[in-house]
């Protein structure tokens, strides 16, 4: 498979899929770029749900429970953090401190604090901070050096 990429100072980005015949490979690659690859199932109010993984601003584990925060609503996942870093590490989904993983690219902003710690202000608006324990690997994360 041929791979063109070309950098473009303006107008808006495009992704143009050319094949002879769709396949597994195509129809994968084209879930991914609309962001329907992977997903979160949840239950809240007794119902379940499927959750884009992009949707998904951050888990967190209270008592033992494990719940995924979207812009406007809260579910119930039976996951733990540790299985949510190892499945969804690849996705963004990184660990901030003991109890909560966070998805990178719904960060809104950062501010440096005492102790090397980091605040951290999602695109929601809820802050969170980053334990000086994680806080050089997400400094890593961010510069590009992984992910």
């Amino acid at each position: 498979m041929k791979i063109t990429l070309q950098q473009i100072d303006r107008g808006n980005e495009e992704v143009i899929i050319k094949y002879k015949q769709m396949t597994e490979q195509v129809e994968g690659i084209i879930k991914y770029i609309e962001g329907q690859g992977k997903k979160l199932f949840g239950t809240k109010d007794g119902q379940q749900f499927f959750l884009d993984i992009h949707k998904v601003i951050y888990l967190e584990s209270v008592d033992g429970t494990t719940w995924m925060y979207t812009e406007k609503e809260v579910y119930k996942s039976d996951l733990t953090l540790s299985l949510c870093e190892i499945l969804y590490g690849e996705e963004g989904f990184f660990r901030c401190n003991k109890s909560m993983i966070i998805n990178i690219y719904r960060i809104g902003n950062l501010k440096s604090m005492s102790g090397n710690r980091i605040d951290v202000t999602m695109d929601n608006g809820e802050h969170v901070v980053i334990s000086r324990h994680y806080a050089k690997e997400l400094r890593s994360i961010l510069r590009g050096n992984e992910l």
